[in-house]
This record gives structure tokens, C-alpha cells and sequence, in this order.
């Protein structure tokens, strides 16, 4: 009785793995700018989101809720806090990533406009990792809505 065997040999597994080589190196430069974007992305989705709740938290307890950045900048994270009690905290961005504009605490009134500073805010957010910039920009209005939009900020 003859087994017939099935399988790869080394010539064709090593074509295989050659050309899954060459697809790899050809994609690698887009998914470090395409990485890149997600990460300011996210941060910038992150701050708008916490614009959000503290505005949401003023008008519910009826008290002035601030979001105030770390002592290095918006990009070293932030805090949402009422009344002393911390609702919510953001560590560090990923690295690459910074943030430029508003440097000071935001505080949201008991009516959910925003009361300190006075007039619009906006934080940028960028990268310019293996040389593709991303910006994005969260803006705030004089009501308290939160806006995230592509673009620098201007």
C-alpha cells in the first residue's frame, strides 16, 4: 500500500515566507502614519469626551465642575473634579503626541457654559511621527459644547 503525502516543501514554504516579507515591508511605512493618527485621534476623542462629562456633571449637581490639565500640559493627562472628589483622570498620551492652546483649568458653571476662561477654548493636538502630521482640535464654545474636528486649530 502507497501513502501519497501532502504538504509543503521547503522551496515553496520559503517563497511563501519571502512574500509575506517583501507585503510586510511595503505596508510597515503607512501603518506607522496610519498609528500615528489613531493615537491623536483617540487623545483628541478622550478630551472632548471629558469636556463632555464635566458639563454634563455641572448641570446635574448643580455645581462648578473643572477639567484642569497636569502641570506639564494637556498631553500629560487631566482631571475632571466637583467639589474636591475626582470623577475622572486621564494619564499621559502615547508618546509623540502633544497638545498646544488653552494651558490653564477649564470650570464648567452650574448651567453648563463655561465660566473660566471666558470665551471659546480650543487644545490642538498633534503628531508628526515618521513624518506625517495628524492634528486635530477640540474646541469648546461659550455654551460648554464640545467639539473634535480634524485640522489644526485656528
Amino acid at each position: 500500500m502507497r501513502r501519497t503525502l501532502r504538504g509543503l516543501t521547503l522551496i515553496e514554504l520559503m517563497t511563501a515566507v519571502a512574500l509575506v516579507a517583501i507585503i510586510g515591508a511595503l505596508a510597515a511605512p503607512g501603518m506607522r502614519g496610519f498609528a500615528a493618527g489613531q493615537r491623536v485621534k483617540a487623545l483628541a476623542n478622550d478630551l472632548a469626551a471629558d469636556f463632555a462629562l464635566a458639563r454634563s456633571e455641572a448641570l446635574k449637581r448643580q455645581l462648578d465642575v473643572t477639567v484642569t490639565p497636569d502641570s506639564a500640559g494637556w498631553q500629560n493627562g487631566w482631571a475632571v473634579a466637583a467639589a474636591g472628589e475626582v470623577l475622572s483622570r486621564r494619564e499621559s498620551a502615547a508618546s509623540g503626541v502633544t497638545a498646544s492652546g488653552t494651558s490653564s483649568a477649564i470650570t464648567f458653571g452650574l448651567n453648563g457654559r463655561v465660566s473660566v476662561p471666558i470665551g471659546a477654548v480650543r487644545v490642538g493636538i498633534q503628531s508628526d511621527a515618521a513624518g506625517s502630521v495628524s492634528q486635530r482640535c477640540v474646541e469648546l464654545d461659550a455654551s460648554g459644547r464640545t467639539r473634535a474636528r480634524l485640522g489644526a486649530c485656528t
